[in-house]
């Protein structure tokens, strides 16, 4: 394995992904939900159809739009997408449609985007005129060494057994929501429609962006290569030893169909995944494949993709969708929570992304010295006779790129040298993109630098086309010193040349092969703490097929976008074996077949499960188990408001003889949503899990449920919101499957809400003196109606209902905590003026705050104001006059009643005494 030297440690604190953000919004652009119920009123005597209704009611209403989408699914999804055309908001324009009669629902449509924007291998900057229409052809086949090994993906979820086995997918068929395809590839069939391995698919996009309506979903553009890469992943067939590589597919007999949603500037929107879901409803697919992401979390409620995802899933139609790419590679920075939209949908399987075990293709070049130096390339560099080597300083700085671009091209050496760059933490490939302002140069090189991140030890080569035309070639960290060093010794360019004769390839072991990859997102999801990614496949560093033209018809990408057609095409192995399966119990065989991973920070840990999920995917063991455990994962949560953590599975032995379990338990690292400074976000905290039984004998043919209890790590912050997880160990003579849970390290129900500070009085109420001085006193505070007061809390966890009243001082209210000495006996003065409200049944004088709705953690300063006042039911503000006074706290606890008192995190506060004169 490479080795690397730590030079320094680089730590962030960075914030998880902003949702709500107006920009992935598509102006004045609405996806309408019409009822699907029978109607009085007709059309020239016909029966209704419900979008002539529409389209009548909305002219009558004088509203002016274009139709992007018509959905007619019965039973699944019925209305279409539109846009408006008018000069109001995009709000007035939403509550105008939902006034129309027969209008169920109006959801804005978002922008879509490949969940790929920030690696360096990724194609969102490939450039668009890089077309192909009259490509027919592939490279010739290179030459592969001795340790070569183009397989090694396939490898690491025993893929490979099964085809040896002809398992390959076989009558089974996968939909594909993305680019669009290059059906003329070979390694995908040389052709579309029944009969080819593209057996169907739809495009309702033009390379243009044009909305379109076209049964052929061809795409020759570079820019729109995702989708190609997708397809070969889950289906292409190797192409033997003439042309191409001889790579194969996770399910190379399936059948598949591809529905663009993107152009050739990578531009969708939510509604054109509508369409595609719907159209592969359709046509009949078994599962759909989704490396795509949506810039903002849609609104809550019956939002279209939800509806539609829970309907398909409802159908028999796994939904499976890539986690994102929005992960960092620190190791103290926030991760969780990074994980997109659609993968967070409750019916859909979202994917995280593992390293692949070795980097495919691996050449040699001999420089002047006589020293080989390996090189990564997605293809051989032909250069004999000896190209020279012409270095920068710095590959980002784009005034340097132009200047030896120049030079090179006024000595008419541009086609005959290799430009170099130093690769760094700082300055990666895709940062090097600036290079091509003038000519792109014909080869370049990355010369890896000593770096920090294990990540970054790895090879890197962006996709073709990202340099455009440019031969981009990467050396390792330690081969570059050896390149490096040469070069200064031999005197620099012109005196030092290197001669590129080895067709032939490697595939060397990767530092961070088989461990989680550094960009794949973390979940849970928001609130619930349901897992997610709830599996995860080989994504990084893959090899396949890539529309066709000069640059070869194959390229390398990385991403959540690959690991999910890998995990597509392993449903559509194990669906191929038992299709009267349901897409939850599939799930439940390929999850409990998963191998937890080791985290890349520490392999004494392993990786979250919010980070990896039931780990790396294995549809071979989940097709040869004997043993079948449901469900696949486990939310660690309240079970009532007394219990947490009580969960049950059952163990279904499909084996011809009895078996014996016994139980076990592998804990996951905890993690704090927000680190502190230097803090790693995965700590060796860990839960606990209490068996009624260490083993279990089931007879052959039969079930049997097992309870138990997960236990939380002891003394944590709930403050911080913490989570963790870990995995339930079957074992039996001859296999040992898991079960992953996760959920939050503490009771949300019966955790403080309310921030309690020993050390200061939180809460607290304050009130300025006339000589300017604060006053805070937990006994009693003395005020005239002229004094201002202030007062602050902490709420340490989401809530649906907070509000302060003003109670009389000698409540009969019982409090979670008293801001007093409740001991202390006083002789109360009582108001003149009676409470004009309760609380929980408790006489109450009105709030002076009063919120509903999703309200986050924090610090809320109360309304300014003076003496006491108080807000009645009626919205009047007034002082209830002289008299002692104490301000209550409830903040409704996560799942409870807001009637309820005991669902409630409560405090009391000391006595406010409001005087007439001064004090």
């Amino acid at each position: 394995m490479p080795t690397f030297k730590i030079i320094f440690a680089l730590g962030f604190s960075l914030v998880a992904r902003v949702k709500g953000s107006d920009q992935s919004i598509l102006e004045n652009t609405f996806i309408v939900k019409l009822s699907q119920h029978s109607e009085l009123s007709h059309l020239d005597d016909r029966s209704p159809d419900h979008h002539e209704l529409f389209h009548k009611r909305a002219t009558d209403a004088s509203l002016n739009y274009t139709i992007r989408h018509t959905y007619d699914a019965p039973g699944t999804y019925v209305g279409l997408s539109i846009q408006v055309y008018s000069g109001h908001s995009q709000d007035s324009i939403q509550a105008q449609l939902s006034t129309i009669s027969g209008v169920e629902d109006v959801t804005p449509v978002f922008r879509i985007t490949l969940p790929d924007p920030t690696l360096a291998n990724s194609t969102i900057m490939a450039d668009p005129s890089l077309v192909f229409n009259d490509a027919t052809d592939i490279h010739a086949a290179p030459v592969p060494k001795a340790d070569a090994n183009l397989g090694s993906a396939l490898q690491m979820g025993g893929v490979d057994k099964l085809h040896a086995l002809g398992i390959k997918g076989k009558g089974i068929k996968v939909g594909i929501i993305d680019t669009g395809v290059d059906y003329r590839h070979p390694a995908l069939g040389a052709g579309f429609g029944p009969g080819h391995k593209i057996a169907g698919g739809y495009s309702f996009l033009g390379d243009d962006g044009t909305h379109a309506n076209s049964s052929d979903p061809l795409v020759t553009c570079l820019s729109a290569g995702h989708g190609t890469h997708v397809a070969g992943i889950i289906g292409m067939d190797p192409l033997g030893e003439t042309q191409g590589y001889n790579v194969t597919g996770v399910a190379p007999e399936a059948e598949l169909y591809m529905y663009r949603v993107f152009d050739c500037s990578q531009s969708g929107g939510s509604d054109d995944i509508l369409a595609a879901m719907l159209r592969a409803e359709a046509d009949g697919v078994d599962v759909v494949s989704m490396s795509l992401g949506i810039g903002q979390e849609l609104p809550s409620g019956n939002d279209p993709l939800t509806e539609v995802t829970a309907k398909l899933h409802e159908a028999g139609i796994a939904v499976i969708v890539a986690a994102g790419n929005s992960a960092t590679w620190s190791k103290f920075a926030t991760q969780m929570y990074s994980e997109g939209m659609p993968s967070e949908l409750p019916g859909a399987i979202a994917v995280g992304a593992i390293a692949n075990k070795n980097f495919p293709l691996v050449w040699t070049v001999v420089d002047s010295k006589g020293s080989v130096i390996p090189y990564a390339s997605l293809w051989p560099i032909e250069y004999p006779e000896g190209a020279d080597l012409y270095m920068i300083d710095d590959g980002c700085n784009r005034e340097q790129w132009d200047n030896a671009v120049a030079m090179l091209t006024d000595e008419g050496k541009l086609n005959s040298t290799v430009i170099g760059f130093r690769v760094t933490d700082l300055c990666r490939p895709a940062d090097a993109r600036s290079c091509c302002t003038i000519t792109a140069p014909v080869y370049m090189m990355g010369m890896y630098s000593e770096t920090s991140v294990p990540y970054y030890v790895d090879y890197d080569v962006p996709s073709s086309g990202y340099f455009g035309t440019a031969h981009f070639a990467a050396v390792s960290a330690n081969d570059s010193l050896i390149l490096l060093a040469g070069y200064e010794a031999a005197g620099g360019y012109g005196s030092y040349k290197l001669f590129f004769n080895d067709s032939s390839y490697s595939s060397p072991p990767q530092f961070v092969g088989g461990q989680m990859d550094w960009y794949s997102s973390f979940g849970p999801v928001w609130l619930n703490y349901t897992m997610k990614p709830q599996l995860s496949a080989p994504g990084g560093h893959t090899l396949s097929t890539w529309p066709l033209g000069p640059l070869g018809g194959y390229t390398i990408l990385s991403g959540t976008s690959m690991a999910t057609p890998y995990v597509s095409g392993s449903y559509a192995l194990v669906k191929s074996q038992f299709p009267d399966l349901s897409v939850d119990d599939i799930l439940a065989l390929l999850q409990t077949n998963s191998k937890p991973v080791k985290w890349v920070w520490d392999e004494s840990m392993l990786s979250a499960t919010v980070q990896q999920g039931a780990g790396l995917v294995n549809p071979y063991d989940a097709i040869m188990s004997k043993t079948r455990v449901s469900p696949g994962q486990l939310l660690v949560t309240d079970n009532t408001h007394d219990t947490y953590g009580e969960e049950t599975f059952v163990i279904e032995n499909k084996a011809n003889s009895p078996k014996t379990y016994s139980l076990s338990h592998e804990a996951a690292p905890f993690m704090f949503y927000q680190p502190a400074f230097r803090e790693p976000n995965q700590l060796p905290k860990y839960g606990s899990v209490l068996f009624e039984t260490s083993s279990v004998q089931v007879a052959a043919g039969a079930s049997v449920h097992v309870t138990f209890t997960i236990v939380p790590p002891d003394d944590v912050d709930a403050s911080r919101n913490p989570v963790f997880g870990g995995y339930i160990k079957v074992k039996s003579d001859d296999e040992i499957l898991s079960v992953p849970y996760a959920g939050a390290a503490y009771s949300v129900f019966n955790t403080d809400y309310i921030h309690y500070d020993r050390n200061s009085p939180l809460p607290r109420v304050s009130y300025t003196l006339p000589n300017g001085e604060t006053t805070i006193d937990t006994n009693i505070l003395v005020v005239n109606s002229s004094m201002a007061y202030k007062s602050s809390i902490s709420r340490d966890q989401y809530t649906r209902s907070y509000r302060v009243d003003v109670l009389p001082a000698d409540t009969a209210i019982k409090p979670n905590k008293y801001g007093f000495d409740k001991t202390v006996q006083h002789d109360y003065v009582i108001s003149k003026t009676g409470p004009k409200s309760s609380i929980f049944g408790f006489p109450s004088y009105g709030t002076i705050a009063n919120a509903t709705g999703l309200i986050q953690p924090g610090t809320t300063i109360w309304p300014s104001g003076t003496g006491v006042t108080a807000t009645a039911p009626d919205g009047t503000v007034y002082s209830p006059g002289v008299g002692d006074y104490r301000w209550f706290v409830s903040v409704l606890r996560w799942g409870g009643d807001e009637n309820v008192l005991e669902d409630h995190d409560t405090w009391l506060g000391p006595i406010v005494r409001l005087v007439d004169g001064a004090v």
